[in-house]
């Protein structure tokens, strides 16, 4: 029997179905990880509303309602990516709380993942105000806070001399790990974190007598 003429014709794709709508942290996730990707691929100046909306497979709109300009954007993702990078311990032993955090600036100064992207920030601060704001008010501005807890938190007991300065001292240990970063190549690992704490940071705290 021959097929009805008159029957349609079944058709040649299946009609894709619509995208799902990201909400809540499933999007803002998604947002930042297309920022980062920016970063990665165009560097910093890469990213702007509306390419980052559509990485996202977002809108201009949806970002705005969230962040008022691409400032407080980077600002956001820079500091997402740093708190969930370094740790903020309390271990009650300063010597072991500085130790998780320089592990942790290893970690991310070494990471395939993450290591580009900070390179690519901080070659562009001096170019792009913006970023250099969110930057330096963001994550450097939240780990000089933290820093700062730490060493009173060691000096209320006892561990450290009351007079540490701490504007120098909290920049000590993270400072030779950046340095090595940036300027001058050298290995970044546990034996040198360790180095760090216990010969350069723990004698220059520590409480005397």
């Amino acid at each position: 029997m021959s097929p009805d003429a008159s029957a349609p014709a079944a058709p040649d794709t299946v009609p894709a179905a619509p995208a799902r709508r990201r909400r809540g942290a499933e999007l803002e996730a998604a947002i930042r990880r297309a920022v980062l990707d920016l970063v990665t691929a165009h560097g910093p100046g890469g990213v702007t509303m509306e390419a980052v909306a559509a990485a996202a497979g977002t809108s201009k709109p949806v970002l705005y309602r969230r962040w008022p300009d691409r400032a407080s954007l980077l600002r956001d993702v820079l500091l997402h990516v740093a708190t969930g990078s370094i740790p903020a311990p309390d271990t009650g032993r300063y010597r072991d709380d500085l130790l998780a955090v320089l592990r942790g600036w290893a970690a991310t100064l070494t990471d395939p993942a993450t290591a580009p992207v900070v390179g690519a920030i901080v070659a562009a601060m001096q170019q792009d105000p913006e970023l250099r704001t969110a930057f330096r008010d963001g994550v450097i501005g939240w780990r000089k806070a933290e820093m700062a807890r730490l060493i009173r938190r060691g000096i209320d007991r006892g561990e450290l001399r009351p007079d540490v300065p701490v504007e120098f001292a909290r920049e000590l240990g993270q400072g030779v790990l950046w340095h090595r970063f940036l300027v001058t190549g050298d290995p970044i690992d546990d034996e040198v974190v360790v180095r760090i704490t216990d010969e350069i940071v723990m004698p220059f705290v520590a409480a005397r007598g």
